[in-house]
């Protein structure tokens, strides 16, 4: 149990350095504070943490082949869906919490096509995952997933750099204004200076 839990883990961290610029995640993260529980990854949007946790229960996917039985097959896929309920319940209790940052919701990581098939089959069991907030994820869907978050940062980061340029335009067009108010001011009292000097070249004449 402990190196499939280490096997689950290494591939959740593998795929968020693969799909994720470095910053945007973190591994074995705290949630609240003084808590010794750990969630084994979070994804860093600009106000939240998304926790994703990996399970492995793999004694409980072996019977679904190695037996034909359906008798047997019908009661590991029970045995299966109580274990993911629970450590469904037990993710949500433990790292869905907004009010240290979190988002409202929660990934149970899979790391097996196969175990992810046979958790999304069942219609009910999908059904009390999602009233936790909890959705499971294998390691392709996580990847598309993480694609999409990639590029939704990426279009964030842009829109970040336009709102700067806005502004950066902003002040400019200040800062034009009161160069121009200045100009302004400038011109007018040229204006002033060359009356005044057209005036005393009258003056001059007249001498």
């Amino acid at each position: 149990p402990h190196l499939r839990g280490g096997f689950g883990e290494a591939t959740l961290e593998r795929l968020l350095a693969d799909f994720l610029p470095q910053g945007t995640w973190d591994t074995q993260v705290q949630i609240t504070p003084g808590s010794s529980e750990r969630v084994d990854a979070v994804v860093r949007f600009s106000k939240q943490t998304l926790p994703i946790d990996s399970k492995f229960p793999r004694e409980q996917v072996l019977p679904l082949f190695e037996s034909q039985n359906p008798e047997d097959l019908e009661r590991a896929r029970k045995t299966l869906s109580e274990i993911i309920k629970q450590q469904a319940k037990s993710i949500a209790d433990k790292y869905i919490r907004p009010e240290h940052g979190t988002t409202d919701m929660a990934l149970i990581f899979l790391p097996s096509e196969t175990l992810y098939f046979e958790v999304t089959r069942n219609g009910k069991l999908f059904e009390d995952l999602s009233k936790l907030k909890v959705y499971p994820v294998s390691p392709n869907t996580l990847a598309i997933g993480l694609r999409s978050v990639a590029m939704a940062q990426e279009y964030y980061d842009m829109a970040r750099g336009v709102e700067k340029t806005i502004e950066d335009v902003k002040k400019a067009r200040r800062h034009f204004e009161h160069f121009e108010g200045k100009f302004e001011d400038v011109g007018k009292g040229l204006k002033k200076a060359q009356e005044a000097f057209e005036t005393a070249h009258t003056h001059l004449g007249r001498y």
